[in-house]
């Protein structure tokens, strides 16, 4: 299939997660421990045709402040999101749930922009059950 839907996770599932950069993403961390971020164009033929119509610039830059450039740091592919929660919730003084909803949203949006990815654990993926042979013991 050309566009391929990917499956929707539990919450269970999420928290176990462990967030990974993009590694075609380019970016850098200046002095004040800011990240800027340098999102590139696409080339594809429906962004050729557009970038005729209406202007679209060759690169795009975000500046993540200092919490944002915390969570981009931590988004290694070894941090789990419940440890982001954490370690969110006890650095800056909010309470889980506070910390929890914000920094959901946040990786939404990353990688809804295709900052991010998620690595999950082929167990937590939804329909892995796992498998019986004959004799009745698990495999997989």
């Amino acid at each position: 299939m050309l566009f391929k839907k990917q499956p929707k996770i539990g919450r269970e599932a999420m928290f176990k997660s462990k967030p990974v950069r993009n590694n075609q993403v380019e970016w850098e961390k200046n002095d004040d421990g800011e990240i800027h971020v340098t999102l590139t164009r696409g080339d594809s033929w429906k962004v050729r045709t557009l970038s005729k119509i209406f202007w679209i610039p060759q690169q795009k830059t975000l500046v993540l402040d200092e919490i944002g450039a915390q969570v981009w740091d931590m988004c290694d592919g070894r941090t789990t999101v419940e440890a982001i929660i954490k370690r969110l919730s006890k650095t800056h003084q909010l309470n889980v749930k506070e910390a929890e909803i914000s920094l959901l949203a946040y990786l939404k949006k990353l990688g809804q922009k295709g900052l991010l990815g998620f690595a999950v654990a082929k167990k937590d993926l939804p329909g892995s059950k796992r498998r019986r042979r004959a004799s009745g013991k698990a495999w997989g």
